[in-house]
């Protein structure tokens, strides 16, 4: 993955190998580490604090470097030399404990611990001044062991208290700003050499072991060996004189181990055994009650020396001050007697084979509860980490490392062991491993979480640091990890770079020259951005002559890399997609809440990135012709709808429906997005995509893409949309585009429920913000009736237009959806429930002209919302349907019974017919013939009217002569209303054509007996001729199949009269047979209104009684009936006489006389 050269550049790598979420930031490089000698040193130890790197060298200096500004706010800091120094120590050390060993900062109160060949001194920070300079302290191994449950805040005031190792104890003492440093205590614990303290508890490792440790109670509890190969080997010979205590017994493995942990020894004969390693005597092993040291307490107390510690040394005010003849054995000699007897020199031990390199403790505490600790066999092999609490039991589960962690360190925040493993509290730890990664054994920073929950997969990434040699594989150099007590912040370009906003060329042919105005935005936008370029690091790597921060990048960096590397190109220009990687990008964030503004838009951009991506696999499958999988459409679609990607975007990678994106004042999205569709477009080729709708574009692209618009539809009036009024034209320009292209194949004729089409008429009658592209786009695709519905949509109703494109469809124009049936009802119905005069009064003439019959209900509708009068009605049609206005006046004779517009209609089909016989021989042949063949019928027949009714020519003229017999025939109040003299001279000249209406007009003029000669001689119809008698020539041509009058009858005489007169032409009938058989069926049914008087007369002398005997019986019949009826009439009459003479007599009786005086014209004298 690369060597130390390019450690600027490196990226982890997974198990995978796909890139990683860790990287390496180049702090500073080219560091001097060449000594006196000329011999080239390494880096032992870095910190950084308040812009200040201090680095450690093998040589024994510390160089202080300073931070500067950068040119550009972006621009990392540059670090510059400030100076360099070179600890005081007392004798100069060999191996690990070489040169610099350790640079300890303490902010709180402005100090640095340093330890140089094991000799510990103090200096002021920043600048590195000595400070308390008459404290030294030799056969230092280490220090440290600061409280972690304090903060920065929490010491000042009191100073720090810190742990100083040395070879035979440890050392609690405080150092402040003010004061030079002052022993605690002293606790006999030797060759310490790691230590991390919590509150009283520190977890401590001397080389061979873990301890927890009572700093206070000054109690151990052994935990396990740091290698487990020490549990098998025998301890060394002890000394002469001294008591060591046998080994515990072991027991075996917690569950919670893996097979390569150690094996704990018992804790319960560790409970019980004090600190101080062996005493002289066994008086220093009394119980707790007369212990010398003090009951449990806080070592943030300072505690009374005296009572603390009984060795001289605990009454002094500072640690150790150098004399001209100190030296480290001196110390060491006087800390052996003090506490622990001096370890057996090489020489006194016998000789034993050659050990492997003793492992290095790894302490380190993620929690205020639990100490991580490293165990294993060999540096080679791999190690596993272990979680103790503050109780010793071994707690969680394990971490295995690829190799036993050279280096090892936490990074992120400090969590509570109590609390849930959720993304707000990941942990990782760091570890310098050795990993074998295509073939090459490698020094890399493994990196894994310590708080994953049990049974959850726990990836882990690697950052290789250089390749492993034979010369160092055991003992590595130069290279380590180290938390910086001040974090940094970091610039980070991949972000401002992947989110600042870019404009789209929605063309692809656009001029990518910016304007003003564009660089204008392009600058704010870069600001914008620059808010979330910065990225926190806190872990310092040290290798070679560099110093490095090791940075996890922010989750967008590291999802946009992955998805970056799924977008592959070959030799050939040919682009492919790594659907696996898309989909695990975009499942890894699924159903991620964003906790902050950073993490909105990285969720954001991430699943729109990968939507982009997705759906561009289904447009290059679409461009090999490939159908793609269902799973992959899905996935797709998914991920379109969960990034709720502008549809805007997506539409540019389908064409023609790209044509449709409205960018207004432009489509600015994030550079990253704009990129990645940038690089779909330019090698895809989409203007040369085969767009069969039946094929992979309309399977893998279009059906997607209509489902996504229709989605989106749903989102109007939602005030969350960006750049409402262009996203939602473009929508609906779009999702009608692909409906009409999806509709093609439709057969014609009406929507289907749940078809295309269906969907094409919601779309259309919800409304569409894109109104002038729709009437576009459906005139393109020849769509007239569902333009007219779009004209009939309430947000812009156009009535007119309406009207003119079902007029351009009824006038041919070709309508490709072929919906519009029964198209000439449907106007009719529509141009009744409008209010517009002029359009009804403009197509419903135009109607009427091209459908009469239908048409002229729009003018006669009495429920029509526009109503008019019939003259205006009449002179409408007449200027503009005139031959809608026979049908207008039929309308209102027939079905409204208009009488006065009778002699309008008899006109025009007067004309109509007489125009036809004029013009046509033939026609009035056929009239004539049409006489002929009736009279040769034999009774019974139909009348005439039955029988030009069923044998109607089809023919205008001669459906319009029906009607005429209709209305002069007397039905309507005809008889009244029309001109009966001029009707009669226009009919003249074909009288022997039109024999019907001859016969009603002579009735009409009261010539019975020309109109009975007709219907008797000329047509032959006697059913019509008696119809003729008894009605008195009214209505004997109606329909009507009934004899029930319409008008009055005529009275009895007048019945009489044309009896005789028809009985008349019945004895002129040429026919003797006809003659006889007519007039005796007359004069027997009709006998009773004639006079038999004049009948006798009339009938032949050669007709025997017996034709006319039907007659004569109801003659006489007739004859004694009215000679009874006079006699009883002459009865009554008389006792009517007799009984008016009673009532007379009856009358005067009652009145009396009554004398009268007649008045005398003189006195009576």
């Amino acid at each position: 993955m690369g060597s130390i050269d390019d450690l600027n550049a490196q990226t982890s790598y997974t198990e995978d190998g796909s890139p990683g979420a860790y990287t390496t930031r180049e702090l500073i490089r080219d560091i001097p580490l060449i000594g006196d000698d000329g011999t080239t040193g390494y880096i032992t130890c870095v910190d950084t604090w308040n812009g200040n790197l201090y680095i450690g060298t093998s040589h024994g200096a510390v160089l202080h470097y300073v931070s500067i500004p950068g040119d550009h706010e972006s621009d990392p800091p540059a670090y510059i030399f400030a100076t360099r120094i070179e600890p005081h120590f007392t004798t100069a050390q060999t191996g690990a404990d070489a040169g610099v060993k350790q640079i300890l900062l303490l902010p709180s109160i402005n100090k640095a611990c340093i330890v140089c060949n094991s000799t510990l001194t103090f200096y002021n920070i920043p600048e590195l001044s000595p400070a308390f300079e008459e404290v030294v302290q030799a056969g230092c191994l280490w220090v440290g062991g600061r409280d972690r449950n304090l903060s920065a805040e929490d010491e000042n005031g009191n100073g720090a208290v810190v742990v100083i190792c040395l070879r035979q104890r440890l050392r609690l003492i405080r150092v402040g700003e003010d004061f030079r440093p002052r022993k605690i205590r002293d606790i006999e614990l030797a060759g310490v050499s790691a230590l991390e303290r919590r509150g009283d508890l520190a977890c401590v490792a001397n080389g061979q072991e873990y301890s927890l440790l009572d700093v206070v109670n000054q109690r151990k509890n052994l935990l396990f060996p740091i290698s487990s190969t020490s549990v098998t080997r025998s301890p060394p010979t002890p000394p002469p004189k001294q008591l060591a205590p046998p080994p515990p017994p072991g027991r075996p493995a917690a569950r919670s181990f893996s097979s390569r942990s150690p094996v704990r020894q018992d804790r319960g004969h560790q409970r019980i055994t004090s600190l101080g390693g062996q005493p002289h005597n066994m008086d220093r092993l009394r119980s707790d009650s007369n212990s010398p040291f003090p009951p449990r307490r806080s070592s943030r107390q300072e505690a009374d020396p005296v009572a603390v510690a009984p060795t001289p040394e605990a009454s002094q005010a500072v640690i150790e001050e150098p004399e001209s003849s100190t030296t480290a054995s001196q110390e060491a000699s006087d800390d052996g007697a003090k506490a622990l007897p001096a370890l057996p020199a090489e020489s006194q031990s016998p000789p034993t084979p050659e050990a492997p390199k003793p492992l290095l403790a790894n302490i380190v505490t993620p929690t205020p509860e639990e100490f991580l600790l490293t165990t294993g066999t060999s540096m080679t092999d791999p190690g596993v980490g272990l979680f103790v609490n503050l109780d010793g039991d071994v707690v969680r589960g394990t971490i295995e490392f690829s190799s036993y962690p050279e280096s090892l360190v936490l990074h992120e925040a400090e969590q509570s062991a109590g609390s849930p493993n959720d993304s707000l509290s990941q942990g990782y730890v760091f570890a310098i491993v050795q990993h074998t990664h295509e073939g090459i054994l490698r020094r890399c920073i493994e990196v894994q979480r310590w708080n994953a929950e049990p049974g959850e997969v726990q990836p882990k990434e690697w950052l290789a640091i250089g390749p492993v040699t034979e010369n160092d594989a055991d003992t590595p150099s130069g290279i380590g990890l180290r938390n910086a007590t001040s974090t940094a912040n970091l610039h980070t370009t991949g972000i401002s770079m992947s989110l600042r906003l870019r404009k789209l060329n929605v063309k692809d042919s656009a001029d990518e020259n910016e304007n003003s105005a564009e660089k204008a935005r392009n600058e704010d936008e870069d600001k914008l951005a620059s808010r979330f370029a910065q990225a926190t690091a806190n872990v310092l790597l040290y290798a070679s002559d560099r110093v490095s921060w090791i940075l996890q990048e922010p989750l967008l960096i590291q999802l946009d890399r992955q998805l970056s590397s799924a977008m592959q190109k070959s030799d050939a220009g040919e682009l492919s997609i790594d659907v696996p990687t898309v989909q695990r990008v975009f499942n890894s964030i699924r159903g991620q809440d964003p906790r902050d503004e950073l993490e909105f838009l990285t969720l954001t951009y991430v699943r729109q990135k990968a939507a982009l991506l997705l759906f561009g696999n289904l447009v290059l499958q679409t461009a090999r012709g490939v159908i793609a999988y269902e799973h992959d459409k899905r996935r797709a679609e998914d991920a379109l709808t969960s990034g709720e990607i502008d549809p805007r975007i997506m539409l540019i990678l389908v064409p023609p429906l790209n044509e449709e994106v409205a960018e207004g004042a432009g489509l600015w999205l994030p550079q990253g997005l704009r990129d990645t569709i940038d690089w779909l477009r330019h090698g895809i080729g989409l203007n040369h995509l085969d767009r069969d709708i039946k094929g992979a574009y309309g399977d893998n692209m279009l059906s997607l893409t209509k489902r996504y618009l229709t989605a989106w539809r749903k989102k109007k009036g939602f005030g969350s949309v960006a750049d409402e009024a262009h996203v939602f034209q473009t929508v609906d320009a779009a999702l009608l585009n692909a409906l009409l292209m999806f509709d093609q194949d439709t057969p014609r004729g009406p929507a289907i429920p749940g078809s295309v089409r269906t969907e094409l008429y919601g779309v259309v009658d919800k409304g569409v913000d894109c109104f002038e592209r729709a009437v576009q786009l459906l005139e393109q695709h020849q769509r007239l009736y569902v333009l007219s519905r779009l004209y009939q949509n309430k947000h812009y109703r156009d009535i007119s237009k309406v009207l003119a494109t079902w007029r351009r469809i009824l006038d041919g124009e070709h309508d490709a959806g072929g919906e519009f049936i029964e198209g000439e009802h449907v106007m009719r119905e529509y141009l009744s429930k409008i209010r517009d005069t002029a359009l009804v009064q403009e197509y419903g003439a135009w109607l009427a002209n091209r459908n009469p019959k239908l048409g002229v209900q729009i003018f006669a509708d009495d429920s029509s919302r526009v109503q008019f009068e019939p003259t205006q009605a009449v002179a409408i049609l007449k200027e503009r349907a005139p031959d809608a206005v026979k049908d207008y006046l039929e309308h209102l004779v027939f079905g409204k019974n208009h009488v006065q517009y009778v002699n309008d209609l008899i006109a025009y089909y007067l004309d109509t017919v007489l125009e036809e016989l004029e013009k046509n021989k033939e026609s009035r042949v056929m009239l004539k013939e049409s006489y002929d063949i009736y009279r040769a019928q034999i009774p019974p027949k139909p009348t005439y009217r039955q029988f030009i009714t069923e044998n109607a020519v089809e023919a205008e003229w001669w459906h319009n002569r029906l009607r005429l017999l209709q209305l002069i025939g007397g039905s309507h109040g005809a008889a009244s209303k029309y001109d009966v003299h001029t009707l009669g001279k226009r009919l003249a000249p074909y009288s022997a054509e039109l024999v019907p209406e001859m016969i009603i007009l002579n009735g009409r003029e009261g010539k019975h007996e020309e109109a009975l000669r007709l219907l008797v001689h000329g047509l032959g119809d006697y059913d019509t001729a008696i119809r003729y008698c008894l009605l008195g020539g009214s209505s004997i041509f109606h329909p009507s199949s009934g004899l029930e009058p319409t008008q009055p009858l005529p009275s009895r005489d007048e019945q009489s009269m044309l009896f005789g007169y028809l009985l008349d032409q019945f004895f002129q009938i040429e026919d003797f047979s006809e003659r006889l058989d007519r007039t005796a069926e007359l004069l027997e049914r009709f006998g009773g209104w004639l006079d038999a008087a004049k009948v006798l007369e009339m009938i032949p002398d050669s007709w025997s009684v017996e034709l006319v005997s039907g007659f004569l019986m109801h003659a006489f019949r007739n004859l004694v009936a009215e000679k009874n009826e006079t006699v009883i009439v002459k009865a009554l009459c008389s006792a009517q006489n007799i009984k008016k003479a009673v009532e007379e007599i009856d009358l005067r009786e009652k009145l009396g006389p009554v004398v009268i005086q007649a008045e005398l014209g003189t006195e009576v004298t």
